[in-house]
């Protein structure tokens, strides 16, 4: 084979190093002014641009004569199926696959730039967006590293060995956060006005009374129009804060190479330990310093018990009727998986299911109308109705990401590196009074 094709593709990678040394260079040299903005000449602007355009230049050449040398070595194959062949199918399969978080995470140049640059300076992180699926305490911190799956012994010498990888958790299916409809915020504090009370004195009025306001006009002099009634409302400013939700892993660097693994660590614990953490904060934030007030802990939120004459179904529907009195509609309901089980299994006098009538078929969660939310987050034994959206609403400050960094502690010596998760939400209550919470009483039945 020519030796043209391996001498073309160094000469360009050496190039294409020298242009991203003198890239840098430029960008060293750049001064900050105290607002925290670089300051160009026109001249300096042009010779970085041209700078650029020229190493991508290169770039495009480098990849053309790579492709080429690829060309070459299968020209000079025996035929038949290759390897190499076999993989580019493969790897054109993986593709048509949709990606979950981590196959995001680690296909992107960010991640890869990392990884060349052996995890040195990464303190910017990479951030990778949820809203992809659907409890670790607050700032829980966790080590993983890379003996902890052991050794694999009797590799064979002879043949092959397939790597089976582990087995992930399924992501909580439900999420409370799953009844309200997306709302997102830039502020770094909420609030408004929540209504404490109402008094309706709305009546018809006489046109026109006798002098006392009250009996019949007489017709004299001495009527007067009638006084309309006055109504009392009763108000008051509240404030809502910014909560975080985060938490750690200590990596190994030898973890991080590993990249299935990577991908268990960044789906499986870091997201969901999140969302976990999100649920409850929902429902029972104690509202202390940042924390969010959780709907069941908020002032306002109307209770009730349920009859031991009534099914648990029936006690639902007494409670959305409390909710309709204080003239909302509630749109869902959460409560535990538990509860939602002995619901979905009552049966009237036949032994037929009243509930999920449509199981065969994968019908929706929902009783009375209203979507079920089953979590294990919500206590066994209570439930939650309201006007989600309505009453209450959820704001996104910043949604979950994921950010890597070796500059933490004494981390850089070890080869230690830091994944942190976290999020920023708020949660708004200004009609508590649209929400019911509910205690399950054991129907007498």
């Amino acid at each position: 084979m020519s030796t043209r094709t391996p001498n073309r593709v160094k000469e360009l990678r050496d190039r294409l190093q020298a242009k991203s040394l003198e890239i840098k260079g430029m960008a060293d040299s750049w001064k900050m002014e105290d607002g925290g903005e670089f300051v160009l000449s026109t001249e300096e602007y042009g010779r970085y641009t041209s700078t650029i355009a020229d190493a991508q230049q290169i770039k495009n050449l480098l990849a053309a004569e790579e492709a080429a040398a690829g060309i070459f070595d299968y020209l000079e194959m025996p035929a038949g199926s290759t390897l190499g062949g076999d993989d580019a199918v493969a790897a054109q399969r993986g593709r048509m696959v949709r990606k979950s978080l981590a196959a995001s995470f680690l296909d992107s140049p960010d991640y890869k730039a990392m990884k060349e640059n052996g995890f040195r300076n990464v303190g910017g992180g990479v951030q990778v967006e949820q809203g992809l699926y659907q409890l670790a305490a607050l700032s829980e911190v966790k080590d993983i590293y890379s003996a902890m799956g052991g050794t694999v012994p009797n590799i064979p010498a002879i043949g092959t060995a397939q790597n089976l990888g582990w087995t992930e958790r399924m992501l909580r299916p439900g999420r409370v956060r799953d009844l309200f409809p997306s709302e997102t915020t830039t502020a770094a504090m909420l609030y408004g006005v929540r209504e404490t009370g109402f008094t309706n004195r709305a009546a018809a009025v006489r046109q026109r009374t006798a002098a006392d306001g009250v009996s019949a006009p007489t017709g004299g002099p001495t009527d007067i129009y009638g006084l309309k009634p006055r109504s009392d409302i009763q108000i008051a400013a509240v404030t809502y804060p910014i909560a975080t939700i985060a938490h750690l892993l200590y990596v190994h660097k030898n973890t991080l190479d590993d990249e299935p693994r990577l991908r268990g660590i960044i789906d499986r614990d870091l997201i969901d330990g999140i969302k976990m953490a999100e649920d409850e904060a929902i429902l029972y934030g104690n509202g202390q310093g940042d924390n969010l007030t959780g709907l069941l802990n908020t002032s306002g939120v109307q209770e009730y018990t349920g009859l031991a004459s009534d099914k648990r179904s029936a006690q639902i529907r007494r409670a959305i009727t409390k909710a309709i009195l204080a003239y909302f509609q509630p749109t869902g309901v959460v409560m535990s998986p538990t509860d939602w089980e002995t619901i979905e299994l009552e049966t009237d006098r036949n032994g037929a299911y009243t509930v999920a009538l449509s199981v065969a078929v994968g019908g929706e969660k929902r009783v009375w109308r209203l979507q079920v939310t089953d979590t294990p987050a919500m206590a066994e034994g209570q439930f939650l109705l309201g006007a989600f959206g309505t009453g209450a609403k959820l704001y996104d400050r910043e949604q979950v990401n994921v950010q890597l960094s070796t500059e933490n502690r004494d981390f850089f010596e070890r080869n230690v590196y830091t994944l942190r998760a976290e999020e920023r939400l708020g949660l708004v209550v200004d009609r508590p009074e649209s929400f019911v919470v509910g205690e399950f009483t054991e129907p007498a039945l």
